[in-house]
Protein backbone atom coordinates (compact mmCIF):
# COMPACT_ATOMS: atom_id res chain seq x y z
CA UNK A 1 0.00 0.00 0.00
CA UNK A 2 1.07 3.61 -0.72
CA UNK A 3 1.23 5.79 2.02
CA UNK A 4 -1.52 7.25 3.09
CA UNK A 5 -0.45 10.82 3.04
CA UNK A 6 0.68 10.40 -0.63
CA UNK A 7 -2.76 10.28 -1.63
CA UNK A 8 -6.58 11.50 -1.25
CA UNK A 9 -9.79 9.95 -1.73
CA UNK A 10 -12.46 11.27 -3.90
CA UNK A 11 -15.44 10.43 -5.25
CA UNK A 12 -17.42 10.89 -8.92
CA UNK A 13 -20.11 9.17 -11.18
CA UNK A 14 -18.73 6.08 -13.21
CA UNK A 15 -20.65 6.29 -16.43
CA UNK A 16 -21.36 3.61 -18.76
CA UNK A 17 -23.63 3.65 -21.75
CA UNK A 18 -26.38 2.16 -19.63
CA UNK A 19 -25.54 3.37 -16.23
CA UNK A 20 -24.21 6.09 -13.99
CA UNK A 21 -23.59 5.20 -10.12
CA UNK A 22 -21.33 6.97 -7.17
CA UNK A 23 -17.26 5.63 -7.64
CA UNK A 24 -14.80 6.44 -5.01
CA UNK A 25 -11.23 7.02 -6.45
CA UNK A 26 -8.28 7.61 -5.28
CA UNK A 27 -5.51 10.38 -6.21
CA UNK A 28 -1.91 10.87 -5.54
CA UNK A 29 -0.89 14.01 -4.01
CA UNK A 30 0.64 16.74 -5.89
CA UNK A 31 2.44 19.62 -3.98
CA UNK A 32 4.88 22.19 -3.80
CA UNK A 33 8.78 20.78 -2.63
CA UNK A 34 10.85 23.87 -1.72
CA UNK A 35 14.43 23.05 -2.49
CA UNK A 36 16.42 25.05 -0.66
CA UNK A 37 20.57 24.91 -0.90
CA UNK A 38 21.78 26.50 2.32
CA UNK A 39 18.67 28.41 3.08
CA UNK A 40 18.20 29.53 -0.38
CA UNK A 41 15.40 28.17 -2.67
CA UNK A 42 16.82 26.74 -5.69
CA UNK A 43 13.50 25.33 -7.04
CA UNK A 44 9.82 24.59 -6.19
CA UNK A 45 8.90 21.43 -7.95
CA UNK A 46 5.48 19.55 -7.69
CA UNK A 47 5.62 15.94 -6.68
CA UNK A 48 4.71 13.30 -4.63
CA UNK A 49 5.36 14.12 -0.72
CA UNK A 50 7.03 10.49 -0.63
CA UNK A 51 10.72 10.14 -0.37
CA UNK A 52 11.42 13.71 -0.02
CA UNK A 53 15.23 13.61 1.20
CA UNK A 54 16.03 10.70 -1.89
CA UNK A 55 14.17 13.37 -3.94
CA UNK A 56 16.28 16.50 -3.13
CA UNK A 57 19.51 14.10 -2.70
CA UNK A 58 18.90 12.64 -6.70
CA UNK A 59 18.01 16.00 -7.77
CA UNK A 60 21.03 17.79 -6.93
CA UNK A 61 22.80 15.05 -8.46
CA UNK A 62 20.80 14.55 -11.89
CA UNK A 63 21.21 18.34 -12.09
CA UNK A 64 24.78 18.59 -11.64
CA UNK A 65 24.52 20.52 -9.03
CA UNK A 66 26.85 18.53 -6.88
CA UNK A 67 29.60 15.47 -7.86
CA UNK A 68 28.94 13.15 -5.64
CA UNK A 69 26.54 12.55 -2.60
CA UNK A 70 29.61 13.71 -0.31
CA UNK A 71 29.22 16.84 -1.14
CA UNK A 72 25.84 17.21 0.88
CA UNK A 73 26.30 17.06 4.73
CA UNK A 74 22.92 18.04 6.02
CA UNK A 75 18.72 17.24 4.96
CA UNK A 76 16.08 18.32 6.16
CA UNK A 77 12.85 17.93 5.10
CA UNK A 78 9.62 19.42 7.04
CA UNK A 79 6.09 20.19 6.07
CA UNK A 80 4.70 23.75 5.79
CA UNK A 81 1.28 24.97 5.78
CA UNK A 82 1.23 25.09 1.93
CA UNK A 83 3.80 22.19 0.90
CA UNK A 84 7.39 20.93 2.29
CA UNK A 85 10.69 22.41 2.35
CA UNK A 86 13.74 20.31 2.20
CA UNK A 87 16.93 22.41 3.01
CA UNK A 88 20.11 20.63 1.44
CA UNK A 89 23.30 21.51 3.58
CA UNK A 90 26.42 21.93 0.65
CA UNK A 91 29.93 21.68 1.88
CA UNK A 92 32.03 24.73 1.62
CA UNK A 93 33.61 23.34 -1.44
CA UNK A 94 30.39 22.06 -2.71
CA UNK A 95 28.90 25.28 -2.27
CA UNK A 96 31.86 27.17 -4.20
CA UNK A 97 31.44 25.06 -7.30
CA UNK A 98 27.58 25.69 -7.15
CA UNK A 99 27.82 29.10 -6.72
CA UNK A 100 29.78 28.81 -9.70
CA UNK A 101 27.32 26.80 -11.86
CA UNK A 102 24.35 29.06 -11.04
CA UNK A 103 21.63 27.57 -12.77
CA UNK A 104 19.18 28.76 -10.86
CA UNK A 105 15.48 28.46 -11.50
CA UNK A 106 13.23 31.32 -11.38
CA UNK A 107 10.25 29.71 -11.97
CA UNK A 108 8.18 26.70 -10.46
CA UNK A 109 8.63 23.35 -12.37
CA UNK A 110 5.94 21.36 -13.20
CA UNK A 111 5.50 17.51 -12.17
CA UNK A 112 5.42 17.49 -16.50
CA UNK A 113 8.51 18.95 -17.21
CA UNK A 114 12.05 19.24 -15.80
CA UNK A 115 13.76 22.37 -17.19
CA UNK A 116 10.80 24.55 -16.40
CA UNK A 117 12.68 27.58 -14.85
CA UNK A 118 16.49 27.14 -16.32
CA UNK A 119 17.77 30.76 -16.96
CA UNK A 120 19.41 30.17 -20.13
CA UNK A 121 19.17 27.62 -23.15
CA UNK A 122 22.94 26.34 -23.20
CA UNK A 123 21.41 24.81 -19.78
CA UNK A 124 19.95 22.49 -21.97
CA UNK A 125 22.26 21.50 -24.51
CA UNK A 126 24.69 21.79 -22.44
CA UNK A 127 27.56 18.60 -23.52
CA UNK A 128 27.82 15.13 -21.13
CA UNK A 129 30.51 12.53 -21.68
CA UNK A 130 30.11 9.71 -23.64
CA UNK A 131 29.04 6.68 -21.42
CA UNK A 132 31.72 3.61 -21.43
CA UNK A 133 30.14 0.20 -20.52
CA UNK A 134 30.57 -3.41 -21.31
CA UNK A 135 26.86 -4.29 -19.53
CA UNK A 136 24.91 -6.68 -21.34
CA UNK A 137 21.60 -7.64 -20.51
CA UNK A 138 19.17 -9.47 -22.75
CA UNK A 139 15.84 -9.00 -24.08
CA UNK A 140 14.52 -11.55 -21.02
CA UNK A 141 15.70 -9.17 -18.72
CA UNK A 142 13.93 -6.36 -19.81
CA UNK A 143 10.36 -8.55 -20.20
CA UNK A 144 11.45 -9.87 -16.44
CA UNK A 145 11.65 -6.53 -15.21
CA UNK A 146 8.63 -5.38 -16.67
CA UNK A 147 6.55 -7.94 -15.50
CA UNK A 148 7.69 -7.53 -11.74
CA UNK A 149 6.90 -3.83 -12.00
CA UNK A 150 3.55 -3.63 -10.90
CA UNK A 151 4.60 -5.46 -7.99
CA UNK A 152 6.46 -2.02 -7.01
CA UNK A 153 4.31 0.12 -8.09
CA UNK A 154 1.41 0.48 -4.99
CA UNK A 155 0.69 4.37 -5.72
CA UNK A 156 -0.25 3.59 -9.54
CA UNK A 157 -1.92 0.43 -8.54
CA UNK A 158 -4.15 2.62 -6.21
CA UNK A 159 -4.30 5.62 -8.60
CA UNK A 160 -3.62 4.79 -12.15
CA UNK A 161 -2.29 8.46 -12.74
CA UNK A 162 1.70 8.53 -11.74
CA UNK A 163 4.95 7.56 -12.85
CA UNK A 164 7.65 4.85 -11.68
CA UNK A 165 11.83 4.64 -12.17
CA UNK A 166 12.73 1.38 -11.18
CA UNK A 167 16.52 -0.35 -11.24
CA UNK A 168 17.10 -3.72 -12.27
CA UNK A 169 20.16 -6.30 -11.83
CA UNK A 170 21.29 -7.87 -15.31
CA UNK A 171 19.28 -10.42 -14.36
CA UNK A 172 15.91 -8.55 -14.47
CA UNK A 173 15.52 -8.38 -11.00
CA UNK A 174 14.19 -5.12 -9.72
CA UNK A 175 16.07 -4.03 -6.98
CA UNK A 176 14.52 -0.01 -6.51
CA UNK A 177 11.58 1.80 -7.39
CA UNK A 178 9.99 4.83 -6.99
CA UNK A 179 6.61 6.76 -7.85
CA UNK A 180 6.29 10.21 -8.54
CA UNK A 181 3.50 12.42 -10.46
CA UNK A 182 6.35 13.72 -11.97
CA UNK A 183 8.35 11.59 -14.60
CA UNK A 184 11.44 13.24 -13.68
CA UNK A 185 10.35 13.40 -9.85
CA UNK A 186 10.51 9.59 -9.92
CA UNK A 187 14.16 9.25 -11.86
CA UNK A 188 15.39 12.10 -9.31
CA UNK A 189 14.11 9.78 -6.21
CA UNK A 190 14.99 6.72 -7.78
CA UNK A 191 18.85 7.95 -8.30
CA UNK A 192 18.97 9.19 -4.64
CA UNK A 193 17.52 5.80 -3.59
CA UNK A 194 20.78 4.06 -5.34
CA UNK A 195 23.37 6.72 -4.39
CA UNK A 196 22.32 6.24 -0.49
CA UNK A 197 22.32 2.76 -0.78
CA UNK A 198 25.87 2.82 -2.15
CA UNK A 199 24.11 0.73 -5.60
CA UNK A 200 26.84 0.56 -8.14
CA UNK A 201 25.11 2.45 -11.64
CA UNK A 202 27.11 0.37 -14.05
CA UNK A 203 25.93 -2.93 -12.74
CA UNK A 204 22.08 -2.82 -13.79
CA UNK A 205 19.53 -0.66 -15.94
CA UNK A 206 16.57 1.83 -15.45
CA UNK A 207 13.01 0.63 -16.59
CA UNK A 208 10.64 3.49 -17.09
CA UNK A 209 6.87 3.56 -17.58
CA UNK A 210 7.05 7.29 -19.03
CA UNK A 211 7.61 8.33 -22.41
CA UNK A 212 11.65 8.93 -22.62
CA UNK A 213 11.58 12.58 -22.66
CA UNK A 214 14.74 14.69 -23.37
CA UNK A 215 15.07 15.55 -19.47
CA UNK A 216 14.86 11.55 -18.77
CA UNK A 217 17.74 10.93 -21.17
CA UNK A 218 20.02 14.35 -19.93
CA UNK A 219 19.84 12.95 -16.24
CA UNK A 220 20.15 9.47 -17.22
CA UNK A 221 23.28 10.17 -19.32
CA UNK A 222 24.33 12.67 -16.29
CA UNK A 223 24.40 9.90 -14.08
CA UNK A 224 26.33 7.55 -16.16
CA UNK A 225 23.21 4.87 -16.80
CA UNK A 226 24.15 2.49 -20.04
CA UNK A 227 21.16 0.51 -20.71
CA UNK A 228 17.29 2.53 -20.24
CA UNK A 229 14.52 0.96 -21.56
CA UNK A 230 10.66 2.67 -21.03
CA UNK A 231 7.20 1.15 -21.47
CA UNK A 232 5.85 4.61 -23.59
CA UNK A 233 7.80 5.50 -26.38
CA UNK A 234 10.63 8.67 -26.94
CA UNK A 235 10.82 11.78 -28.42
CA UNK A 236 12.91 12.89 -30.72
CA UNK A 237 15.23 14.54 -28.81
CA UNK A 238 15.81 12.08 -26.17
CA UNK A 239 16.71 9.69 -28.67
CA UNK A 240 19.28 12.17 -30.27
CA UNK A 241 20.60 12.43 -27.31
CA UNK A 242 21.02 9.11 -25.69
CA UNK A 243 23.10 8.41 -29.23
CA UNK A 244 25.21 11.18 -28.55
CA UNK A 245 26.27 10.13 -25.22
CA UNK A 246 26.30 5.76 -26.50
CA UNK A 247 23.26 5.54 -23.71
CA UNK A 248 22.02 2.37 -25.05
CA UNK A 249 17.66 3.05 -25.22
CA UNK A 250 15.02 0.84 -26.34
CA UNK A 251 11.33 0.92 -25.78
CA UNK A 252 8.52 -1.35 -25.57
CA UNK A 253 6.60 -1.64 -28.74
CA UNK A 254 3.62 -3.07 -26.91
CA UNK A 255 4.27 -6.47 -26.30
CA UNK A 256 7.21 -8.27 -25.23
CA UNK A 257 9.76 -6.77 -28.65
CA UNK A 258 11.71 -3.43 -28.13
CA UNK A 259 12.39 -0.94 -30.25
CA UNK A 260 16.68 -0.58 -29.77
CA UNK A 261 17.13 3.50 -30.94
CA UNK A 262 20.49 3.53 -29.59
CA UNK A 263 23.90 1.31 -29.05
CA UNK A 264 21.95 -1.88 -29.69
CA UNK A 265 25.75 -4.30 -29.09
CA UNK A 266 24.66 -4.22 -25.19
CA UNK A 267 21.49 -6.29 -25.82
CA UNK A 268 21.37 -9.65 -26.29
CA UNK A 269 18.83 -12.40 -27.29
CA UNK A 270 20.11 -15.15 -24.94
CA UNK A 271 20.27 -14.87 -21.23
CA UNK A 272 23.73 -13.75 -19.77
CA UNK A 273 25.68 -16.18 -17.67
Amino acid sequence: MADSGSTEATTGQLTGENSQTPHSWILPQETPIDIKINGQTYAIMLATPLDLEDFALGFCLSEGLVKNSQAIIGMVAKQLKHGFEVDVELSDEALDRFNIIDKRRNMAGASGCGICGLTSLSHIVEPLPKIQSDLLVSVNAFIKAKKQLSNFTPLYNQSRSVHAAAFADVGGNILYAKEDVGRHNALDKLIGTLSKNQQDFGQGFIILTSRFAFELAQKSARMGFAVVVSISAPTSMAVELATKTNMTFAAFSGGSELMVFSEIDRICLKPVD
